[in-house]
């Protein structure tokens, strides 16, 4: 029996041959049809089955080429086998960002093979299959002042963005769109084309891989350029006390106005672990990880405390911004006091805690309450956090989308610590992963997108 990847491969593509343990064939079939409907007859033995594809190596659009084997052992008079055939070359497709197209004119695609070339006119929405790389890439366009422009990217022969049986998505965007559409495609490389627990798994890795760990102290010179308000008073960015659409009831100037005590708000900034230490056991690189401690008012941090995040049904004590601490409401899921930041930051914690638990996924059994921590919210199941929770931090992220001073702090993370949150420069990640419609099945075909901003 044969067995196919979606889309069928034409008949004529594939050259079976059905080899015995010692090399030598035994039958050759030069299409998927001359194969005997009634099975091919053979003795009991060790064989295998090879399908090779026979369409030639010249790029072409819409022609995907199929091969596979299988290894066999014959015991008994009659055996069903499978071959399954799967995409042996590389699918690429061309876009444009909608910017681009209303800012240039004349644009083509080439790209080139070891095989050929194919060229992509501004209308091309086919896929075009290339056998082997490297592939060469060049961007014909012309720009508003008349002047026709090239481009020319490649992409190395041995790159995983043109494994076998993967498709390859370019994006040609526009050199004011911020962030080139995506110009950390290739940071994320391993995890595009991914959902689900793969995904989050996939995440863990990345942005674990060559972490550097700062000290404690080295936060405040992090936040000196991370956390400063754009309004031009060179203020800290602090979540517990900035009104966006009013004014701040009081500012913090960066490394003047670092705590020391405080008597209560306004006093001075310090860091406020989002996920509070007390959860992990002041165990480190967690301790002094710039992505989840925040520069806040000293003293509501303090009345913050390590209780978990969430929305209160009655509040004790409220801050200066609207901040509040009290009993949870009852449609929570959760029975206890609570912290709520304000709105305008709410999608911002959410997607720090996606962070922390894709970052210490694998530690963080061990700091689950049902195995003696004292934390709140933590799950040691794959998605690693307790359903309410998920629940809330979903709302929260999707009511309050990644604002610039999120991308803002992203960037200086990178070069302060050489990682980034994937939930701020992908939040459509969350939903893969925790939403409603996440999948927990591995991808069966990967698609990479890589994004190319012209300059």
């Amino acid at each position: 029996m044969i067995a196919y990847e979606k889309p069928l491969p034409p008949s004529d593509s594939v050259l079976i041959q059905v080899k015995r343990s010692d090399g030598k064939i035994m039958h050759t079939y030069s299409s998927i049809s001359q194969i005997p409907a009634t099975g091919i007859p053979l003795d009991l033995g060790e064989y295998t089955i090879e399908g090779t594809p026979t369409n030639k190596r010249l790029p072409l659009f819409n022609r995907p080429s199929y091969g596979g084997s299988c290894n066999t052992n014959l015991n008994k008079s009659e055996a069903n086998v499978t071959l399954t055939l799967k995409q042996a070359n590389v699918a690429v497709q061309v876009n444009y960002s909608e910017k681009f197209k209303s800012e240039f004119t004349n644009y083509t695609t080439t790209i080139s093979s070891p095989d050929g070339s194919l060229t992509y006119g501004s209308k091309e929405d086919r896929l075009g299959y290339f056998t082997s790389g490297p592939l060469e890439i060049k961007l014909t366009y012309t720009d508003k002042q008349g002047v026709v422009q090239n481009k020319i990217q490649k992409i190395d022969a041995t790159s995983k963005q043109i494994a076998p049986g993967s498709t390859l998505a370019l994006v040609f965007s526009h050199p004011d769109e911020e962030n080139g559409g995506g110009n950390y495609e290739a940071y994320y490389l391993n995890a595009l084309g991914k959902t689900g627990i793969e995904l989050k798994k996939a995440l863990t890795t990345i942005i674990s891989t060559g972490y550097q760990a700062k000290s404690y102290n080295d936060l405040w010179s992090a936040y000196k350029i991370g956390d400063i308000r754009t309004d031009g008073t060179g203020a800290i960015w602090d979540v517990y006390s900035d009104i966006p659409l009013g004014k701040a009831p009081y500012l913090y100037q960066p490394g003047q106005d670092q705590c020391g005590s405080y008597s209560g708000e306004g006093s001075c900034y310090n860091r406020e672990h989002t996920i509070p230490k007390s959860w992990f056991n002041d165990d480190t690189p967690m301790y002094s990880d710039y992505l989840h401690i925040l520069p806040t008012d000293g003293y509501v941090n303090g009345r913050r405390s390590n209780y978990p995040y969430g929305e209160v049904g009655s509040a004790s004590w409220t801050s200066r911004n609207g901040s509040k601490l009290g009993s949870a409401k009852s449609t929570l899921g959760y029975n206890g006091t609570v912290f709520e930041p304000i709105d305008d930051f709410k999608g911002d914690i959410a997607r720090i805690y996606f962070y922390f638990v894709t970052r210490y996924a694998d530690v963080l059994s061990k700091y689950d309450a049902n195995n003696g921590s004292t934390e709140e919210v933590f799950n040691s199941n794959d998605l690693g956090l307790d359903q309410w929770t998920i629940n809330m931090f979903l709302r929260w992220s999707k009511n309050d989308p990644v604002s610039p001073k999120e991308r803002v702090r992203n960037n200086e993370a990178q070069k302060f610590q050489n990682n980034r949150n994937p939930y701020v420069d992908h939040p459509e990640f969350i939903e893969k992963i925790w939403g409603s419609n996440a999948s927990n099945t591995a991808a069966k075909s990967k698609m990479v997108k890589v994004y190319y901003k012209v300059k």
